[in-house]
Order: C-alpha cells, then structure tokens, then sequence
C-alpha cells in the first residue's frame, strides 16, 4: 500500500516548509524572494536603497569635516606665524636696539614668513586648501558647502611678504598689517568653526535616520531566529509522525496482504 495522499501531501508541504526555514536561517533574512513576502520585497528594497544613500551620505560628511579639519589647522598655522611677526614688530621697535640688531629681528620674520608661504601650500588629497572656492558635501538627502578662502591674496594685499622690520619709520604700518591680516585669518577660522558644526550636526542626524531606517527594514525582512527556530521543530516533529504514519500503514497492508494469502 502506497502513502495515501493526504499523509503524502501533508509530508511534502512540511518538507518544502522546512527547506523555507533552512534558507531563512542561512541567510538570516525572512524575505528571500517575492514569493516569501510579496508585499515586504519591493517595500524592503526601498529602505535598502535609502540606508545606501544614508551610509554614503555619512561617508561624504566625514570626509568634509576632515577636510575643514585641515583647513582650520592650517589657518591656524597661518595666524600662529602672523602673532610672532607682530611681536617681532613691536620688538624692533625698541629704542635701543641697533641696525644690527633689527637685522637679527628682521632675518627671524623671514623664517616666520617661510612657514606661512609653507602652510599656504597645504593640500588635502591633492586639493589646495587656501582658494576661493565653494566645496559641495552630498548628505544623501541634500547638500552642504564649505567656503575656503585665498589666504595668499589677502596677506599680499596687506603687504605681509615684503615685511621689512629694519626701517623704525615703517613699524607701525607694518604692525597694523599685520594685525588686520590676523583678525582676518581669524574671521575665516570662524567661519570655517561654523561649517565644521553644520557638517558634524549633518552628520549625526544622517547617522540617527540611518538606525531608524535599519530597524524598520529589520522588521520587515529580517528573521526571528527564535520563532524560526521554533517553527523548525515543529516541523521536524510533524515530519517524523507523517514518516511513522506512513510506516504505520505499509506495515498495516502487508500484513493484511499475508493474511489473505
């Protein structure tokens, strides 16, 4: 006697169900194909397309607060060098002070001077920091920009490089830009503060919405390893007992047939 159909059907759904649970389990994930949830796919497919962007988003972001990171240091750099020229200028200054020495002092500005002319020349992966430009941040759900500035245009036009510290008559013009050279590096130093905030509180929030959109994806498609594991060992149970049955019954015709004969 063949398996009846019932037991037979019963036997063969619970496998297919079983070889459903093995592959959620493999994968981890309760959507495989259309056929597990066709509703949930498509609606799944959209959040993941969305954390994608969000996860670039925060990838561009970080780069832009780096950047600005440079750029502020690099400022700073700057402005560093300009308040020991300041000083410098003061020092020369000094009624007693000889020729000589405001040589010395004016020899010392020079090197002051190199570092900036160095600092100036700073590159963040292969990009001068010190131009006129607007930097574009693709937050994944809109943009942010970065100003940076021509450092080198606004100290040649306060006459930082041609600093000369050993004519007495020339001092105070020449402390007087040297500060309003610094008060303006410091004016770009604030702005720049204020990019880096708009660009780290761009950041956090990306970062929020992302964790929101995972667990909600989560919920859709990912598997309750708990529930599923349960459901497999039903299903294992009910495989076991649509074996014996189906044992049951070939023992049950074959002893009937031994009779008869």
């Amino acid at each position: 006697m063949k398996v009846t159909p019932s037991n037979g059907n019963i036997l063969s759904n619970v496998m297919q169900q079983q070889q459903k649970l093995l592959q959620q389990q493999a994968t981890a994930k309760r959507i495989n194909s259309a056929a597990d949830d066709a509703a949930g796919l498509p609606i799944s497919n959209r959040l993941t397309s969305t954390i994608n962007a969000q996860q670039q988003g925060q990838r561009n972001l970080a780069d832009g607060i780096a950047f600005a990171r440079v750029y502020d240091q690099a400022l700073q750099g700057v402005n560093d060098n300009l308040l020991e020229l300041d000083r410098l200028a003061i020092a020369a200054g000094n009624g007693i002070y000889s020729a000589q020495d405001r040589q010395a002092l004016q020899a010392e500005a020079e090197g002051y001077l190199a570092n900036i002319q160095q600092g100036l020349a700073t590159e963040f992966a292969g990009n001068r920091l010190f131009t006129d430009s607007t930097r574009s941040f693709n937050a994944g759900d809109g943009e942010l920009s970065l100003q940076t500035r021509d450092a080198q245009a606004l100290l040649s036009a306060q006459n930082i490089f041609n600093l000369d510290l050993t004519n007495p008559q020339g001092l105070t013009a020449a402390q007087s830009s040297i500060r309003a050279a610094s008060e303006q590096i410091s004016a770009f130093q604030a702005e720049t503060g204020a990019g880096i905030n708009s660009l780290q509180s761009a950041l956090n929030a990306a970062s929020g919405r992302e964790l929101a959109t995972s667990e909600a994806r989560s919920r859709i498609a990912d598997l309750d390893y708990a529930r599923a594991s349960s459901d497999r060992a039903a299903a294992n149970i009910l495989t076991q007992s649509s074996i014996n049955v189906a044992l049951q019954a070939r023992v049950s015709s074959e002893q009937a047939l031994s009779l008869l004969s």
